[in-house]
């Protein structure tokens, strides 16, 4: 009996390779990324926005001076980067989970379980942000 005829995909195949190419791509960005926050000072300059909701309302978002927490950070000015922003600086374990989960899920192709997407892990993030915006602004 003849074997029946193979149908071709529809879509591109995924290889370990094409994981692997992406993940060194947008890890060589990051890196890039994080080397031009470390040379360059945020404060003042063109390629770094400004916050639109500071600059319309004078109210500081969650977000306010996060960029140049994480320069202070790079620079290794912990004591500037917590005056700036502290969920910045508390969020980094988070941030470098994050990464390395990535960086696995990319060369690999398994990718851990992600518990920030569970609907309890959300509504926490939520709050936090809420609670740390509105806490900001207070006089205290």
């Amino acid at each position: 009996m003849p074997a029946p005829p193979q149908i071709p995909p529809t879509h591109p195949v995924e290889t370990p390779y094409r994981h692997r190419t992406r993940t060194l791509l947008l890890g060589s960005i990051g890196i890039g990324g994080l080397i031009l926050l470390a040379l360059i000072e945020p404060a003042g300059q063109v390629l770094f926005p400004r916050c639109w909701l500071n600059e319309m309302t004078g109210l500081r978002c969650p977000g306010c001076g996060g960029t140049r927490a994480m320069h202070a950070l790079l620079t290794l000015e912990l004591r500037r980067a917590w005056k700036l922003n502290p969920l910045i600086v508390t969020t980094i374990p988070l941030g470098i989970w994050w990464i390395l989960r990535g960086l696995r899920g990319g060369w690999t192709g398994l990718w851990w379980k992600d518990p920030t997407t569970h609907p309890m892990g959300l509504a926490m993030m939520g709050g936090v942000l809420v609670g740390f915006g509105i806490g900001r602004n207070l006089a205290w």
